[in-house]
């Protein structure tokens, strides 16, 4: 089965705080905040994880289930691919 993974936006700039991720888009001027677990998502991102690895560790992290992690991840990813914040990578 393809596991996807996502790599940031080569525009994409983030700043990753303990309140939280700002994400900013040099070409579009586009402004997006998150909270602590978007912050932890984008991190886990970066690390070149696929989505389901993703979502087993923040279910380990905050004491989830994997499907509740999984469905909450694909939604985050699937909001940043929309706006062009990630790009779906094979491989990365």
């Amino acid at each position: 089965m393809h596991q996807p993974r996502f790599r940031p936006s080569s525009a994409v700039r983030a700043s990753i705080s303990a309140d939280g991720l700002v994400l900013l888009d040099v070409n579009g001027g586009l402004v997006l905040a998150s909270n602590s677990i978007g912050a932890r998502i984008w991190q886990l991102l970066d690390e070149q994880r696929t989505a389901i690895d993703i979502a087993r560790h923040l279910a380990d992290e905050y004491g989830v289930s994997v499907d509740r992690a999984a469905e909450d991840v694909a939604a985050f990813l699937d909001a940043l691919a929309e706006r062009g914040l990630v790009t779906e990578c094979s491989p990365c």
